[in-house]
Protein backbone atom coordinates (compact mmCIF):
# COMPACT_ATOMS: atom_id res chain seq x y z
CA UNK A 1 0.00 0.00 0.00
CA UNK A 2 1.29 3.52 -1.33
CA UNK A 3 2.13 6.09 2.12
CA UNK A 4 0.08 8.49 0.14
CA UNK A 5 -2.13 7.33 -1.97
CA UNK A 6 -3.14 9.02 -5.36
CA UNK A 7 -6.51 9.35 -4.76
CA UNK A 8 -6.44 10.45 -0.98
CA UNK A 9 -3.25 12.83 -2.22
CA UNK A 10 -5.34 16.19 -2.34
CA UNK A 11 -7.72 15.97 0.77
CA UNK A 12 -5.00 14.81 2.77
CA UNK A 13 -2.85 18.01 2.21
CA UNK A 14 -5.56 19.82 2.83
CA UNK A 15 -6.58 17.46 6.26
CA UNK A 16 -3.26 18.20 7.04
CA UNK A 17 -2.65 21.97 6.92
CA UNK A 18 -5.64 22.92 7.73
CA UNK A 19 -5.60 20.88 10.89
CA UNK A 20 -1.89 22.53 11.74
CA UNK A 21 -3.01 25.86 11.07
CA UNK A 22 -6.42 25.46 12.80
CA UNK A 23 -6.32 23.17 16.15
CA UNK A 24 -5.98 26.12 18.31
CA UNK A 25 -9.42 27.05 17.53
CA UNK A 26 -11.10 23.93 19.82
CA UNK A 27 -8.28 25.31 22.63
CA UNK A 28 -9.69 27.38 25.49
CA UNK A 29 -7.53 30.34 25.25
CA UNK A 30 -4.82 29.61 27.88
CA UNK A 31 -3.84 26.46 26.41
CA UNK A 32 -3.39 27.73 22.74
CA UNK A 33 -0.09 28.44 21.39
CA UNK A 34 1.99 31.16 21.32
CA UNK A 35 0.85 32.82 18.18
CA UNK A 36 3.77 32.51 15.80
CA UNK A 37 3.53 28.60 16.32
CA UNK A 38 1.17 28.14 14.24
CA UNK A 39 2.79 29.65 10.82
CA UNK A 40 5.92 26.74 11.68
CA UNK A 41 3.26 24.41 12.21
CA UNK A 42 1.36 25.59 8.68
CA UNK A 43 5.00 25.33 7.07
CA UNK A 44 6.04 21.68 8.71
CA UNK A 45 2.74 20.30 7.36
CA UNK A 46 2.80 21.63 4.03
CA UNK A 47 6.11 20.93 3.65
CA UNK A 48 5.48 17.55 4.98
CA UNK A 49 2.35 17.10 2.71
CA UNK A 50 4.82 18.10 -0.52
CA UNK A 51 7.52 15.27 0.01
CA UNK A 52 4.49 12.45 0.67
CA UNK A 53 2.87 13.48 -2.55
CA UNK A 54 6.08 13.74 -4.49
CA UNK A 55 6.78 10.13 -3.01
CA UNK A 56 3.93 8.74 -3.80
CA UNK A 57 3.36 10.37 -7.11
CA UNK A 58 6.90 9.77 -8.76
CA UNK A 59 10.12 8.23 -8.53
CA UNK A 60 13.22 10.62 -8.73
CA UNK A 61 15.74 9.43 -11.80
CA UNK A 62 19.27 8.93 -11.19
CA UNK A 63 21.90 11.53 -12.07
CA UNK A 64 22.66 9.67 -15.37
CA UNK A 65 19.21 9.04 -16.20
CA UNK A 66 17.44 10.92 -18.73
CA UNK A 67 13.77 12.44 -18.07
CA UNK A 68 11.42 12.38 -20.52
CA UNK A 69 9.42 15.28 -19.72
CA UNK A 70 12.07 18.02 -20.21
CA UNK A 71 13.57 16.09 -23.04
CA UNK A 72 9.69 16.94 -24.73
CA UNK A 73 10.02 20.07 -23.71
CA UNK A 74 13.38 20.85 -24.92
CA UNK A 75 11.77 19.35 -28.77
CA UNK A 76 11.49 22.16 -31.55
CA UNK A 77 8.20 20.98 -32.66
CA UNK A 78 4.88 20.93 -30.16
CA UNK A 79 2.89 19.12 -33.11
CA UNK A 80 4.68 15.81 -32.72
CA UNK A 81 2.50 13.03 -31.31
CA UNK A 82 3.58 11.72 -28.33
CA UNK A 83 3.47 8.14 -27.54
CA UNK A 84 3.90 6.24 -23.87
CA UNK A 85 5.46 3.19 -24.12
CA UNK A 86 4.22 1.04 -20.38
CA UNK A 87 3.73 -2.14 -18.75
CA UNK A 88 6.30 -4.53 -17.38
CA UNK A 89 8.56 -4.66 -20.09
CA UNK A 90 8.48 -1.18 -21.66
CA UNK A 91 11.96 -0.75 -20.64
CA UNK A 92 12.68 -3.43 -23.24
CA UNK A 93 11.94 -0.97 -26.10
CA UNK A 94 14.66 1.74 -25.01
CA UNK A 95 17.41 -0.43 -23.32
CA UNK A 96 20.77 0.29 -25.12
CA UNK A 97 24.35 -0.67 -24.48
CA UNK A 98 23.53 -2.11 -20.81
CA UNK A 99 21.40 1.63 -20.19
CA UNK A 100 18.25 2.46 -20.46
CA UNK A 101 17.65 6.15 -21.60
CA UNK A 102 13.77 7.42 -21.05
CA UNK A 103 12.82 8.98 -24.47
CA UNK A 104 13.29 8.34 -27.77
CA UNK A 105 13.14 11.41 -30.43
CA UNK A 106 12.47 10.47 -33.99
CA UNK A 107 11.02 12.59 -36.99
CA UNK A 108 7.78 10.94 -36.61
CA UNK A 109 6.90 10.94 -33.20
CA UNK A 110 8.11 11.22 -29.52
CA UNK A 111 8.46 8.63 -27.47
CA UNK A 112 8.62 8.22 -23.49
CA UNK A 113 8.92 5.52 -21.49
CA UNK A 114 7.01 5.46 -18.15
CA UNK A 115 7.84 1.87 -15.91
CA UNK A 116 5.31 2.37 -13.08
CA UNK A 117 2.09 3.75 -12.94
CA UNK A 118 3.00 6.53 -10.80
CA UNK A 119 5.58 7.72 -13.13
CA UNK A 120 2.39 7.87 -16.04
CA UNK A 121 0.41 9.89 -13.69
CA UNK A 122 2.98 12.17 -13.26
CA UNK A 123 3.44 12.31 -16.93
CA UNK A 124 -0.05 12.59 -18.11
CA UNK A 125 -0.24 15.84 -15.99
CA UNK A 126 3.12 17.50 -17.61
CA UNK A 127 2.15 17.06 -20.92
CA UNK A 128 -1.49 18.48 -20.36
CA UNK A 129 0.11 20.89 -18.10
CA UNK A 130 2.55 21.90 -20.82
CA UNK A 131 0.80 21.29 -24.19
CA UNK A 132 -2.84 21.53 -22.97
CA UNK A 133 -3.69 18.30 -24.60
CA UNK A 134 -3.16 14.23 -23.20
CA UNK A 135 -0.77 12.25 -24.74
CA UNK A 136 -1.60 10.71 -28.48
CA UNK A 137 -1.10 7.16 -27.71
CA UNK A 138 0.07 4.23 -25.31
CA UNK A 139 2.42 1.27 -26.53
CA UNK A 140 2.11 -1.81 -24.18
CA UNK A 141 4.94 -4.02 -25.02
CA UNK A 142 4.68 -8.14 -24.58
CA UNK A 143 7.83 -9.93 -24.73
CA UNK A 144 6.91 -13.87 -25.15
CA UNK A 145 10.30 -15.22 -23.81
CA UNK A 146 10.54 -12.43 -21.37
CA UNK A 147 10.49 -14.33 -18.36
CA UNK A 148 10.79 -18.67 -17.72
CA UNK A 149 7.06 -19.14 -17.05
CA UNK A 150 3.40 -17.91 -18.59
CA UNK A 151 2.71 -17.29 -14.62
CA UNK A 152 5.37 -14.61 -13.92
CA UNK A 153 4.15 -13.12 -17.28
CA UNK A 154 0.39 -12.76 -15.70
CA UNK A 155 1.72 -11.74 -12.60
CA UNK A 156 3.22 -8.57 -13.72
CA UNK A 157 0.20 -7.37 -16.33
CA UNK A 158 -1.63 -8.32 -13.13
CA UNK A 159 -0.02 -5.52 -10.97
CA UNK A 160 0.20 -3.44 -13.51
CA UNK A 161 -3.61 -3.38 -14.25
CA UNK A 162 -4.29 -3.19 -10.41
CA UNK A 163 -1.89 -0.22 -9.74
CA UNK A 164 -3.96 1.59 -12.66
CA UNK A 165 -7.19 0.29 -11.24
CA UNK A 166 -6.34 1.95 -7.71
CA UNK A 167 -6.21 5.56 -9.30
CA UNK A 168 -8.54 5.04 -12.05
CA UNK A 169 -10.84 8.31 -10.71
CA UNK A 170 -7.93 10.43 -11.28
CA UNK A 171 -8.06 10.09 -14.74
CA UNK A 172 -10.10 12.85 -16.98
CA UNK A 173 -9.28 11.54 -20.40
CA UNK A 174 -8.97 8.24 -22.36
CA UNK A 175 -5.60 7.21 -23.72
CA UNK A 176 -5.85 4.94 -27.16
CA UNK A 177 -3.35 1.96 -26.06
CA UNK A 178 -2.20 -0.27 -28.19
CA UNK A 179 -0.34 -4.11 -27.29
CA UNK A 180 2.77 -4.69 -28.95
CA UNK A 181 4.09 -8.84 -29.47
CA UNK A 182 7.88 -9.25 -29.88
CA UNK A 183 9.04 -12.04 -31.40
CA UNK A 184 11.11 -14.02 -33.67
CA UNK A 185 9.26 -15.71 -36.21
CA UNK A 186 12.55 -16.93 -38.27
CA UNK A 187 14.01 -20.66 -37.93
CA UNK A 188 16.83 -20.21 -40.60
CA UNK A 189 20.44 -20.16 -39.76
CA UNK A 190 20.88 -16.09 -41.06
CA UNK A 191 17.90 -14.83 -39.63
CA UNK A 192 20.75 -12.99 -37.20
CA UNK A 193 21.57 -11.26 -40.54
CA UNK A 194 17.80 -9.62 -41.05
CA UNK A 195 16.77 -6.82 -38.66
CA UNK A 196 14.85 -5.76 -40.28
CA UNK A 197 11.25 -5.93 -38.22
CA UNK A 198 8.30 -7.19 -39.74
CA UNK A 199 4.61 -5.84 -38.16
CA UNK A 200 1.24 -7.34 -38.32
CA UNK A 201 -2.29 -5.47 -36.80
CA UNK A 202 -3.28 -2.64 -36.37
CA UNK A 203 -1.97 0.77 -37.67
CA UNK A 204 -1.24 3.84 -34.59
CA UNK A 205 -3.17 5.90 -36.98
CA UNK A 206 -3.31 9.05 -34.91
CA UNK A 207 -5.20 11.12 -37.09
CA UNK A 208 -7.93 8.78 -37.41
CA UNK A 209 -10.38 8.56 -34.15
CA UNK A 210 -11.49 5.09 -33.49
CA UNK A 211 -13.47 3.37 -30.68
CA UNK A 212 -12.08 1.05 -28.07
CA UNK A 213 -12.08 -2.90 -28.83
CA UNK A 214 -13.29 -4.43 -25.60
CA UNK A 215 -12.10 -7.82 -25.79
CA UNK A 216 -8.46 -8.50 -27.86
CA UNK A 217 -9.55 -11.52 -29.77
CA UNK A 218 -11.50 -10.18 -32.56
CA UNK A 219 -7.93 -8.36 -32.62
CA UNK A 220 -6.39 -11.95 -32.58
CA UNK A 221 -8.43 -13.25 -35.30
CA UNK A 222 -7.60 -10.12 -37.83
CA UNK A 223 -3.51 -10.94 -37.28
CA UNK A 224 -4.17 -14.69 -37.74
CA UNK A 225 -5.94 -13.80 -40.94
CA UNK A 226 -3.31 -11.41 -42.17
CA UNK A 227 -0.37 -14.53 -41.42
CA UNK A 228 -2.34 -16.56 -43.55
CA UNK A 229 -2.81 -14.12 -46.23
CA UNK A 230 0.96 -13.93 -46.21
CA UNK A 231 1.61 -17.45 -46.37
CA UNK A 232 -0.79 -18.43 -49.26
CA UNK A 233 0.45 -15.16 -51.31
CA UNK A 234 4.24 -15.91 -50.27
CA UNK A 235 6.53 -18.15 -52.18
CA UNK A 236 9.26 -18.34 -50.18
CA UNK A 237 9.39 -20.94 -47.13
CA UNK A 238 10.32 -18.05 -44.55
CA UNK A 239 6.59 -16.88 -45.37
CA UNK A 240 5.61 -20.17 -44.41
CA UNK A 241 7.64 -20.06 -41.31
CA UNK A 242 6.74 -17.14 -40.52
CA UNK A 243 3.08 -17.27 -39.98
CA UNK A 244 3.18 -20.47 -38.70
CA UNK A 245 5.58 -19.40 -35.88
CA UNK A 246 3.35 -16.24 -35.62
CA UNK A 247 -0.10 -18.52 -35.23
CA UNK A 248 2.01 -20.25 -32.19
CA UNK A 249 2.62 -17.27 -30.45
CA UNK A 250 -1.09 -16.61 -30.43
CA UNK A 251 -1.92 -20.55 -29.66
CA UNK A 252 0.42 -20.01 -26.62
CA UNK A 253 -1.42 -16.47 -25.57
CA UNK A 254 -4.61 -18.74 -25.40
CA UNK A 255 -3.86 -22.00 -23.72
CA UNK A 256 -1.33 -19.37 -20.97
CA UNK A 257 -4.94 -17.51 -20.44
CA UNK A 258 -2.44 -14.50 -21.28
CA UNK A 259 -5.20 -12.71 -23.79
CA UNK A 260 -8.02 -11.99 -20.59
CA UNK A 261 -4.84 -10.53 -18.53
CA UNK A 262 -3.88 -8.12 -21.65
CA UNK A 263 -7.39 -7.22 -22.38
CA UNK A 264 -8.03 -5.86 -18.88
CA UNK A 265 -4.44 -4.11 -18.59
CA UNK A 266 -5.19 -2.26 -21.81
CA UNK A 267 -8.97 -1.59 -20.67
CA UNK A 268 -8.19 -0.08 -17.49
CA UNK A 269 -8.19 3.53 -17.12
CA UNK A 270 -6.99 6.28 -18.79
CA UNK A 271 -6.11 3.03 -21.13
CA UNK A 272 -8.80 2.01 -23.69
CA UNK A 273 -7.26 -0.62 -26.31
CA UNK A 274 -7.25 0.05 -29.60
CA UNK A 275 -5.18 -2.21 -31.15
CA UNK A 276 -2.61 -5.46 -31.36
CA UNK A 277 0.62 -5.56 -33.23
CA UNK A 278 2.60 -8.62 -33.96
CA UNK A 279 6.49 -8.12 -34.66
CA UNK A 280 8.65 -10.67 -36.30
CA UNK A 281 11.75 -8.88 -34.71
CA UNK A 282 14.30 -11.36 -36.69
CA UNK A 283 16.64 -12.47 -34.40
CA UNK A 284 16.46 -14.98 -31.27
CA UNK A 285 16.34 -14.14 -28.05
CA UNK A 286 19.70 -15.24 -25.93
CA UNK A 287 17.66 -17.44 -24.28
CA UNK A 288 14.68 -19.67 -24.08
CA UNK A 289 11.46 -18.38 -22.02
CA UNK A 290 8.29 -19.10 -21.51
CA UNK A 291 6.80 -19.26 -25.12
CA UNK A 292 10.07 -20.86 -26.84
CA UNK A 293 9.19 -23.48 -23.71
CA UNK A 294 5.74 -24.18 -24.37
CA UNK A 295 6.56 -24.64 -28.67
CA UNK A 296 9.18 -27.04 -27.64
CA UNK A 297 7.00 -29.34 -25.52
CA UNK A 298 4.11 -28.67 -28.06
CA UNK A 299 5.77 -29.27 -31.50
CA UNK A 300 9.41 -30.37 -30.69
CA UNK A 301 10.56 -27.45 -32.32
CA UNK A 302 13.51 -26.42 -30.67
CA UNK A 303 14.87 -22.64 -31.92
CA UNK A 304 18.42 -21.85 -31.59
CA UNK A 305 19.31 -18.67 -29.18
CA UNK A 306 21.11 -15.71 -29.85
CA UNK A 307 23.50 -13.28 -28.82
CA UNK A 308 23.41 -10.08 -27.08
CA UNK A 309 22.30 -7.31 -28.91
CA UNK A 310 22.83 -3.90 -28.69
CA UNK A 311 19.51 -2.10 -29.96
CA UNK A 312 16.55 -2.21 -28.03
CA UNK A 313 13.31 -3.46 -29.68
CA UNK A 314 12.31 -2.25 -32.43
CA UNK A 315 9.22 1.07 -31.90
CA UNK A 316 6.53 0.96 -34.56
CA UNK A 317 5.86 4.25 -36.60
CA UNK A 318 2.50 5.50 -35.94
CA UNK A 319 1.25 4.88 -39.46
CA UNK A 320 -0.07 1.63 -41.70
CA UNK A 321 0.84 -1.49 -40.21
CA UNK A 322 1.29 -4.55 -42.66
CA UNK A 323 4.64 -4.42 -44.33
CA UNK A 324 8.38 -4.50 -44.03
CA UNK A 325 9.32 -1.34 -41.73
CA UNK A 326 13.41 -0.44 -41.45
CA UNK A 327 14.46 0.85 -37.93
CA UNK A 328 15.70 4.33 -39.18
CA UNK A 329 19.65 3.80 -39.50
CA UNK A 330 22.19 5.14 -36.37
CA UNK A 331 22.18 8.57 -38.43
CA UNK A 332 19.03 9.46 -37.26
CA UNK A 333 18.95 12.06 -34.67
CA UNK A 334 17.65 10.58 -30.96
CA UNK A 335 17.49 13.21 -28.25
CA UNK A 336 17.44 12.09 -25.03
CA UNK A 337 18.31 14.68 -22.46
CA UNK A 338 19.62 14.10 -19.22
CA UNK A 339 18.35 16.45 -16.16
CA UNK A 340 19.61 17.46 -13.27
CA UNK A 341 17.42 15.60 -10.62
CA UNK A 342 16.97 18.90 -8.21
CA UNK A 343 15.92 21.21 -11.53
CA UNK A 344 12.81 18.34 -11.29
CA UNK A 345 12.31 19.22 -8.42
CA UNK A 346 11.75 22.99 -9.28
CA UNK A 347 9.32 21.69 -11.61
CA UNK A 348 5.67 23.25 -10.91
CA UNK A 349 3.20 20.81 -9.90
CA UNK A 350 -0.37 21.06 -9.24
CA UNK A 351 0.04 19.25 -5.54
CA UNK A 352 2.25 22.43 -4.76
CA UNK A 353 -0.47 24.38 -5.85
CA UNK A 354 -3.19 22.66 -3.28
CA UNK A 355 -0.50 23.08 -0.53
CA UNK A 356 -0.10 26.71 -1.32
CA UNK A 357 -4.01 26.78 -1.05
CA UNK A 358 -4.30 25.20 1.99
CA UNK A 359 -1.75 27.32 3.91
CA UNK A 360 -3.28 30.64 2.40
CA UNK A 361 -6.88 29.87 4.09
CA UNK A 362 -5.61 28.55 7.26
CA UNK A 363 -3.27 31.65 7.42
CA UNK A 364 -6.36 33.87 6.20
CA UNK A 365 -8.99 32.41 8.80
CA UNK A 366 -6.10 32.60 12.12
CA UNK A 367 -5.83 36.38 10.73
CA UNK A 368 -9.53 36.61 10.51
CA UNK A 369 -10.26 35.30 13.64
CA UNK A 370 -7.80 36.97 15.08
CA UNK A 371 -9.22 40.33 13.97
CA UNK A 372 -12.80 39.75 15.38
CA UNK A 373 -10.81 38.57 18.60
CA UNK A 374 -8.99 41.35 18.99
CA UNK A 375 -12.02 43.55 18.47
CA UNK A 376 -14.48 41.77 21.52
CA UNK A 377 -11.42 42.06 23.43
CA UNK A 378 -10.99 45.88 23.27
CA UNK A 379 -14.83 46.46 23.28
CA UNK A 380 -15.44 44.07 26.21
CA UNK A 381 -12.79 46.12 28.31
CA UNK A 382 -13.90 49.58 27.20
CA UNK A 383 -17.22 48.44 28.85
CA UNK A 384 -15.64 47.18 32.30
CA UNK A 385 -14.03 50.38 32.30
CA UNK A 386 -17.01 52.56 31.50
CA UNK A 387 -19.06 50.38 33.84
CA UNK A 388 -16.90 51.23 36.65
CA UNK A 389 -16.21 54.51 36.23
CA UNK A 390 -20.39 55.55 36.16
CA UNK A 391 -20.73 52.73 39.61
CA UNK A 392 -21.14 55.58 42.18
CA UNK A 393 -18.87 55.34 45.07
CA UNK A 394 -21.53 54.50 47.48
CA UNK A 395 -22.53 51.23 45.59
CA UNK A 396 -19.32 49.38 47.50
CA UNK A 397 -20.33 46.17 46.60
CA UNK A 398 -21.09 46.59 42.84
CA UNK A 399 -18.10 48.79 42.70
CA UNK A 400 -15.77 46.11 44.26
CA UNK A 401 -17.49 43.51 41.98
CA UNK A 402 -16.82 45.84 38.74
CA UNK A 403 -12.82 46.55 40.31
CA UNK A 404 -12.41 42.81 40.72
CA UNK A 405 -13.08 42.75 37.32
CA UNK A 406 -10.52 45.39 36.12
CA UNK A 407 -7.89 43.86 38.06
CA UNK A 408 -8.61 39.96 36.63
CA UNK A 409 -8.26 41.33 33.45
CA UNK A 410 -4.91 42.92 34.13
CA UNK A 411 -3.48 40.36 35.37
CA UNK A 412 -4.24 38.50 32.70
CA UNK A 413 -2.99 40.68 30.23
CA UNK A 414 0.05 40.91 32.21
CA UNK A 415 0.50 37.67 32.09
CA UNK A 416 0.28 37.22 28.09
CA UNK A 417 2.74 40.04 28.01
CA UNK A 418 5.59 37.43 30.29
CA UNK A 419 4.16 34.21 28.70
CA UNK A 420 3.25 34.97 24.73
CA UNK A 421 -0.14 36.26 23.10
CA UNK A 422 -1.92 33.44 22.36
CA UNK A 423 -3.11 32.69 18.77
CA UNK A 424 -6.31 33.99 19.20
CA UNK A 425 -5.37 37.58 19.59
CA UNK A 426 -2.09 37.44 18.11
CA UNK A 427 -1.01 38.01 13.86
CA UNK A 428 -0.12 41.70 14.77
CA UNK A 429 -3.35 42.21 15.84
CA UNK A 430 -2.68 42.38 19.66
CA UNK A 431 -3.41 46.12 21.68
CA UNK A 432 -2.20 44.89 24.93
CA UNK A 433 -0.26 47.40 26.10
CA UNK A 434 -2.44 50.00 25.00
CA UNK A 435 -5.33 48.04 26.73
CA UNK A 436 -3.03 47.56 30.06
CA UNK A 437 -2.58 51.30 30.34
CA UNK A 438 -6.57 52.03 30.27
CA UNK A 439 -6.99 49.43 33.03
CA UNK A 440 -3.74 50.65 34.76
CA UNK A 441 -5.24 54.17 35.12
CA UNK A 442 -8.88 52.70 35.90
CA UNK A 443 -7.60 50.98 38.79
CA UNK A 444 -5.49 53.92 40.41
CA UNK A 445 -8.23 56.56 40.30
CA UNK A 446 -10.34 54.29 43.07
CA UNK A 447 -9.72 53.57 46.69
CA UNK A 448 -11.89 50.87 48.56
CA UNK A 449 -13.39 52.66 51.24
CA UNK A 450 -12.43 51.44 54.96
CA UNK A 451 -13.47 48.88 56.00
CA UNK A 452 -15.08 48.62 59.62
CA UNK A 453 -14.78 45.31 60.96
CA UNK A 454 -17.85 43.18 61.50
CA UNK A 455 -18.39 39.82 61.72
CA UNK A 456 -17.52 39.58 58.14
CA UNK A 457 -14.61 40.98 58.37
CA UNK A 458 -10.99 39.44 59.73
CA UNK A 459 -7.98 40.75 60.25
CA UNK A 460 -4.18 38.96 60.53
CA UNK A 461 -1.04 39.98 61.57
CA UNK A 462 1.35 40.21 59.19
CA UNK A 463 4.66 38.38 60.73
CA UNK A 464 2.09 35.31 61.61
CA UNK A 465 1.96 35.10 57.16
CA UNK A 466 4.84 36.81 56.02
CA UNK A 467 8.71 37.20 57.06
CA UNK A 468 9.84 40.59 57.52
CA UNK A 469 10.33 42.19 53.93
CA UNK A 470 9.05 39.11 52.43
CA UNK A 471 5.80 38.84 49.84
CA UNK A 472 5.63 34.89 49.64
CA UNK A 473 3.30 33.05 52.42
CA UNK A 474 5.31 31.37 55.11
CA UNK A 475 5.35 27.76 55.67
CA UNK A 476 1.94 27.02 58.48
CA UNK A 477 0.31 30.40 56.89
CA UNK A 478 -2.22 28.61 55.24
CA UNK A 479 -3.57 27.62 58.67
CA UNK A 480 -4.11 30.71 59.52
CA UNK A 481 -5.78 31.97 56.35
CA UNK A 482 -8.19 28.75 56.33
CA UNK A 483 -10.90 30.65 58.54
CA UNK A 484 -11.40 33.18 56.31
CA UNK A 485 -11.50 31.00 53.53
CA UNK A 486 -14.06 29.33 55.59
CA UNK A 487 -15.55 32.98 55.77
CA UNK A 488 -15.79 32.94 52.06
CA UNK A 489 -16.87 30.06 51.02
CA UNK A 490 -20.00 30.63 53.90
CA UNK A 491 -20.80 33.82 51.63
CA UNK A 492 -20.60 32.80 48.34
CA UNK A 493 -22.94 36.08 46.97
CA UNK A 494 -20.51 38.55 48.35
CA UNK A 495 -17.20 40.32 47.41
CA UNK A 496 -13.78 40.05 49.27
CA UNK A 497 -11.88 43.06 49.46
CA UNK A 498 -8.17 41.92 50.57
CA UNK A 499 -5.96 45.65 52.27
CA UNK A 500 -2.51 45.15 53.02
CA UNK A 501 -0.87 47.73 55.75
CA UNK A 502 2.31 48.26 57.27
CA UNK A 503 4.05 50.31 60.02
CA UNK A 504 5.96 53.20 59.04
CA UNK A 505 9.54 51.97 59.06
CA UNK A 506 11.11 52.39 55.44
CA UNK A 507 10.17 54.72 52.88
CA UNK A 508 6.42 55.15 51.75
CA UNK A 509 6.33 54.00 48.20
CA UNK A 510 8.63 50.64 49.45
CA UNK A 511 5.42 50.21 52.46
CA UNK A 512 2.86 50.63 49.56
CA UNK A 513 4.54 48.42 47.45
CA UNK A 514 5.03 45.52 49.95
CA UNK A 515 1.22 45.65 51.35
CA UNK A 516 0.12 45.50 47.82
CA UNK A 517 1.90 42.61 46.83
CA UNK A 518 0.88 40.70 50.02
CA UNK A 519 -2.56 41.52 49.60
CA UNK A 520 -1.48 39.18 46.00
CA UNK A 521 -0.25 36.77 47.05
CA UNK A 522 -3.24 36.29 49.50
CA UNK A 523 -5.79 36.44 46.95
CA UNK A 524 -3.52 33.92 44.52
CA UNK A 525 -3.84 31.99 47.41
CA UNK A 526 -7.58 31.48 47.73
CA UNK A 527 -7.90 31.34 44.02
CA UNK A 528 -5.36 28.04 43.93
CA UNK A 529 -6.55 26.42 47.00
CA UNK A 530 -10.63 26.93 46.47
CA UNK A 531 -10.40 27.52 42.74
CA UNK A 532 -12.59 30.77 43.19
CA UNK A 533 -13.06 33.35 40.07
CA UNK A 534 -10.43 35.87 40.84
CA UNK A 535 -13.17 38.41 40.10
CA UNK A 536 -14.44 37.96 43.21
CA UNK A 537 -11.34 39.80 44.53
CA UNK A 538 -10.17 43.27 45.01
CA UNK A 539 -6.42 44.00 46.15
CA UNK A 540 -5.39 47.47 48.23
CA UNK A 541 -2.38 48.43 49.58
CA UNK A 542 -2.50 51.03 51.68
CA UNK A 543 1.31 50.98 53.21
CA UNK A 544 1.19 53.06 56.63
CA UNK A 545 -2.02 55.46 55.87
CA UNK A 546 -4.07 53.66 57.70
CA UNK A 547 -2.49 52.75 61.03
CA UNK A 548 -5.02 51.18 64.15
CA UNK A 549 -1.84 52.46 67.02
CA UNK A 550 0.40 54.77 67.34
CA UNK A 551 3.96 53.65 65.20
CA UNK A 552 6.12 55.12 68.27
CA UNK A 553 6.33 51.91 69.98
CA UNK A 554 6.89 48.11 69.27
CA UNK A 555 3.27 47.00 70.23
CA UNK A 556 1.72 49.88 68.26
CA UNK A 557 4.21 49.42 64.75
CA UNK A 558 2.96 45.09 65.43
CA UNK A 559 -0.74 46.18 65.50
CA UNK A 560 -0.15 48.26 62.50
CA UNK A 561 1.28 45.89 60.37
CA UNK A 562 -1.55 43.41 59.32
CA UNK A 563 -3.92 42.42 56.83
CA UNK A 564 -7.82 42.59 56.30
CA UNK A 565 -10.24 40.27 54.64
CA UNK A 566 -13.47 42.01 54.36
CA UNK A 567 -16.50 40.64 52.45
CA UNK A 568 -18.91 43.17 50.98
CA UNK A 569 -22.67 42.65 50.00
CA UNK A 570 -24.38 43.98 46.95
CA UNK A 571 -26.48 46.01 47.33
CA UNK A 572 -29.75 44.62 48.01
CA UNK A 573 -28.42 41.60 49.92
CA UNK A 574 -29.52 41.06 53.75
Amino acid sequence: MKIFSTRYRIPMIWFAVLTAGLIWLFLPLDWQPWWPVVPVLVLMAAMGAALLSRRGRSRLPNQDEAVPIKAIQQNPSHELPIILVVGPYAAATFECGGRASSQQYRGDAVWMLVRTRAELAGSIATIRDSYQRLPDAVLMPMVPDGNDDDATIRCEFSEWRHELAESAHDWAGVLPCYIAIYACLRTNHDAEADTKPVWFGDAIDLSVARHGVANVRPLVRMIRGQLDQMSLASAHPDGVTRAGLGHGVFDWLEDSALLPIFSSAANTAPLSLHGLLLADIGYWPIRHGAWMRWLTTRTGLLLPTGRPRAQPLPLPLPEVIGRQVAVPPAPTPVATVAVDPKSLRRQPQGTMVHVAAASSVALAVSISVAAWANSRMIASVSDDINSFRHTPETEVGVKLKRFGMLTGRYEQLKRYAHDGVPAELGWGLYRGEALQAALQQAIATWHPPEVITTADSTTIDNLSLFDSGKTTLKPGAEYKLQAALDLIRAHPDRQILIAGHTDNVGANAANLALSEARARAIRDWFVDKASLPVTRFAIQGYGDTRPLASNSSVQGRATNRRVEISLIPDPGTP
